[in-house]
């Protein structure tokens, strides 16, 4: 996947994710935004050769609460 093509896709999951965090941290849109972009996640998400951008918004959301909660993450067995 180019660069491009991944910017594009990742402002599509980004908009599904973003809802969550909101939701679930009572935190407004740019407050999520910018937490969700500043996290180790996203990190993995922008870089084409991980993988991560295939992972469905629910999965994203249940790792970054991970992130947040627990200090980590594992991806999925299936992932790897």
């Amino acid at each position: 996947m180019t660069k491009e093509a991944l910017s594009l896709y990742l402002y599509f999951i980004v908009e599904k994710v973003i809802p969550l965090i909101m939701s679930e941290y009572k935190l407004n849109e740019e407050e999520a935004i910018s937490k969700f972009y500043c996290s180790k996640l996203y990190s993995f998400l922008e870089n084409p050769k991980t993988g991560v951008w295939r992972f469905s918004p629910k999965l994203l959301f249940s790792l970054y609460k991970d992130e947040l909660e627990k200090g980590y993450f594992t991806f999925p067995e299936e992932a790897a």
